[in-house]
């Protein structure tokens, strides 16, 4: 497993991205192993999967009963609609991706919006797991700067987006190398990438940017 490499698609000055329109929040994944570790999942946090599905059911019965007038809400009516139009962008904003490691596929929630797609596929069809950093921002007189790390699944060919998989700002001291915060990012890279079966490369000392623009 190439973990200390240079991955010419994770460099982001190299690749030329797959643009695409994004209608919602960019709401950032995180890993979650199930199972005995047999699948592992990368979606938005538990906390904001909640929030969603508290907005989506408690908005459809507030509309209800708001709408019968069994039930008055501040803001009357606009209220619980606004609530369940909530719930829904918050829905459509997710993007997931679910891998089975016993049978080696994946289920993958692609996009944002009324236009999101479920592609599903084998898992040897992606290209590696890469491990980038951005500068966020500027070092100034008291601090080195912020610099993002991103975990990113490229597919081969580029037959799907990259899906950034995780992702942590750190705030650097001054004069410190770009990947000096990276460590708990490159560990993270390194569990997922092996229990893919997938090449590890750590770009985390190059500047990049993120994969998939908004546009």
């Amino acid at each position: 497993m190439g973990a200390f490499g240079e991955f010419n698609r994770g460099n982001e000055n190299q690749v030329a991205y797959v643009r695409r329109r994004k209608s919602g929040l960019e709401v950032p994944l995180v890993g979650r192993f199930y199972g005995e570790n047999k699948r592992l999942v990368f979606a938005p946090p538990l906390w904001h999967d909640a929030l969603v599905g508290v907005c989506l059911v408690g908005g459809i019965i507030y509309t209800l009963l708001s709408a019968m007038g069994t039930l008055e809400v501040p803001g009357g009516l606009f209220t619980t609609v606004a609530v369940l139009a909530a719930g829904i962008w918050g829905a459509l904003s997710n993007e997931r991706m679910i891998c089975d490691l016993r049978t080696k596929t994946y289920v993958r929630f692609e996009g944002m919006g009324p236009g999101k797609q479920v592609i599903r596929g084998s898992i040897s069809e992606i290209d590696a797991v890469v491990l980038t950093a951005e500068q966020y921002s500027l070092s100034t007189g008291f601090s080195g700067g912020t610099v993002i790390y991103r975990l990113i699944l490229h597919w081969k060919g580029q037959r799907h987006p990259p899906l950034i998989i995780e992702r942590e700002s750190r705030n650097l001291p001054i004069g410190a190398p770009l990947n000096q915060g990276a460590q708990r990012m490159l560990h993270k890279g390194m569990r997922y990438a092996q229990a893919l079966g997938l090449p590890y490369y750590d770009n985390s000392n190059m500047i990049g940017k993120s994969p998939v623009p908004i546009v």
